[in-house]
């Protein structure tokens, strides 16, 4: 198992687009505005621009730099910036490339290059000969600390935006991962600053600030009008005001979007860092458009809800055993307890209402749908504030003042599922892959090439885990293998697909396609990856992808995210229709 848990390759589901071509270098036609230019000498003190105090001394330079970041404003209180704190650590990540950032994060699993993305040309020639600084090197021990993902933002946010010295304790931070090694951050933080002024960071960062004004310049182009709906929203629906919300594109950081509030001077800062889904022109492209845009609704929340559970966590704390269920799956996806599992389950109800209220009522019951495979108790939470919350707002000033009754209906889902005994986990890739691991596994397809190429990459990627798989044409399974472990690729008329149906998410019928999840007939052109309990035998598992048409398995591979249950996506590189 050890081997298995080690070696296992992480598919993903991307959209690629772009050419080749190089970093923006003509003026742009529309600039983000920027702060005033300051010196060190000049203004030895200066406030940053988000209330947080700063100091520009200790910084190494004999001529007269520019500290400001390269920003925009939607609003006078709505800004758009690359923030060179995030920057800065980006930039060490990415050069340090620990098996975590190469997996999850990394600019190549959205298509990024250093062909048709120069900046990451940019950053491997500036900065590649510091691969052995001190915090480039403490990268993987601080990803195994647990300074990944969102931890990254927010490590970064709490250094001096000028010589990025340590500026705040670690307090807040502590509060969510109290197995944080106070001293290592310390460490880090000061090995940061030291290859910041051994590398001369800004002077990177001011070569690059057409790059980066370009950068926003797009992001707003596509994305501003929206972004002031969704604070709009945000604070109609959690009766509170931030003093500032600022979105941060990241460069070097693909897929993931994080949500981060900072309390100072008595004021919310709220943050959202949005990986990119894509290159275009040589510049990252973070779509939050049309259905997309509960991506940002999504992060933004995080800073209302995590407060909220917070402060009523013990209401909650009587009904811990309802992570049971879900435990090992959620576990894998960064979410490890049940107070984290409240935040997410709270916050993606958050995003299904934003999308009813705004014209997207389908949308949103799919979203539900998708959530509750793992988030069990989504609609119930989702019904709460629609039924009770939003008609009685005179009684909930705000959301803070709704956690009671959220802890009520909690434990109503408590009392009717027994205390979670009566929850039934789906299957995940990984529950196919611990079953196969142990009692081997059959790997089987429609006889035709395209869906045998397919078949074969699965087969040989088993047996590189060390599972003992067998590679067969579906019309030559025995009964005795029909009950094992099944790995199948099928076109969707495929005469086994009547039985398998009966335990699948999502049921194939030549050309519909059904989810169970969210009730959605689909009839275009489709690719389906699920996994479920054998109907055969309901102690082996099935890994299950279903193709309309030969040419739907050109690409070669399904996903094989170990937390994924299913997937509906379209046949030529688009988003997911549904994924859980």
């Amino acid at each position: 198992m050890k081997k298995l848990l080690a070696l296992m390759l992480i598919g993903i589901l991307v959209l690629v687009s772009g050419c080749l071509g190089s970093t923006p270098t003509t003026s742009p036609t529309h600039q983000p505005s920027t702060s005033t230019t300051y010196s060190p000498q000049d203004h030895p003190n200066v406030t940053h621009s988000r209330g947080f105090p700063v100091n520009a001394s200790n910084v190494s330079s004999s001529t007269q730099v520019d500290f400001t970041p390269v920003e925009g404003n939607l609003s006078p209180r709505v800004h758009l910036e690359i923030d060179p704190r995030v920057e800065l650590i980006q930039i060490i990540y990415f050069i340090a490339d620990p098996t975590w950032y190469q997996e999850r994060v990394s600019p190549y699993l959205v298509g990024a290059s250093p062909y048709n993305y120069p900046y990451m040309r940019d950053v491997s020639e500036y900065f590649g000969n510091y691969t052995n600084a001190t915090a480039v090197r403490m990268v993987p021990m601080m990803v195994e600390e647990g300074v990944a993902y969102d931890a990254i933002p927010e490590f970064a946010l709490h250094l001096n935006p000028i010589n990025f010295s340590k500026a705040m304790n670690w307090s807040d931070m502590l509060k969510y991962r109290p197995w944080l090694n106070v001293t290592l951050l310390d460490e880090f933080a000061g090995a940061v600053a030291r290859f910041a002024n051994e590398t001369d960071f800004w002077k990177f960062y001011n070569e690059h600030r057409t790059f980066y004004n370009e950068t926003l310049r797009q992001f707003e182009e596509g994305n501003g009008e929206t972004i002031l709906n969704v604070t709009r929203f945000e604070e109609s629906f959690f009766g509170e005001n931030a003093s500032s919300w600022t979105i941060v594109p990241l460069t070097l950081i693909s897929r993931h979007g994080f949500g981060i509030p900072m309390n100072r001077n008595g004021g919310k800062y709220v943050y959202a860092f949005l990986g990119f889904n894509y290159v275009r022109d040589g510049v990252p492209v973070v779509h939050i458009s049309n259905t997309g845009i509960t991506f940002l609704v999504h992060e933004f929340a995080h800073s209302f809800v995590n407060p909220a559970v917070d402060k009523y966590y013990s209401l909650f704390q009587p009904y811990e055993s309802l992570y049971d269920p879900v435990r090992e799956k959620l576990s894998m996806m960064a979410y490890t307890n049940f107070r984290i599992m409240l935040y997410e389950t709270f916050v993606r109800a958050v995003e299904a209402y934003y999308l009813s209220v705004t014209g997207s009522g389908e949308e949103a019951k799919r979203k539900l749908g998708m959530y509750s495979v793992s988030f069990y108790f989504i609609k119930e939470i989702y019904n709460a504030y629609v039924n009770d919350y939003m008609k009685h707002r005179d009684v909930y000033r705000n959301y803070t003042d709704f956690m009671p009754k959220l802890a009520k209906v909690v434990g109503e889902v408590y009392n009717e599922t027994d205390g979670e005994k009566k929850v039934k986990p789906p299957m995940t890739v990984y529950d196919f892959l611990k079953r196969a691991n142990s009692t081997g596994a059959i790997v089987s397809y429609s006889p035709e090439s395209y869906s045998r190429r397919v078949a074969e990459n699965d087969y040989h990627w088993l047996l590189s885990l060390g599972i003992n798989a067998t590679l067969k044409p579906v019309s030559n399974l025995t009964e005795k293998e029909l009950r094992g472990n099944l790995m199948l690729v099928l076109y969707s008329n495929s005469s086994p697909l009547k039985e398998l149906n009966k335990n699948a998410l999502v049921t194939v019928n030549g050309s519909r396609f059904y989810s169970r999840p969210s009730g959605e007939i689909y009839t275009s052109e489709l690719e389906v990856f699920e996994v479920f309990r054998n109907p055969w035998n309901r102690s082996s598992v099935v890994y299950l992808a279903v193709g309309r048409g030969r040419w739907i398995f050109y690409r070669g591979y399904f996903p094989r995210g170990y937390y994924m249950t299913y997937a509906i996506v379209p046949g030529w590189g688009g988003a997911a229709f549904e994924w859980a």
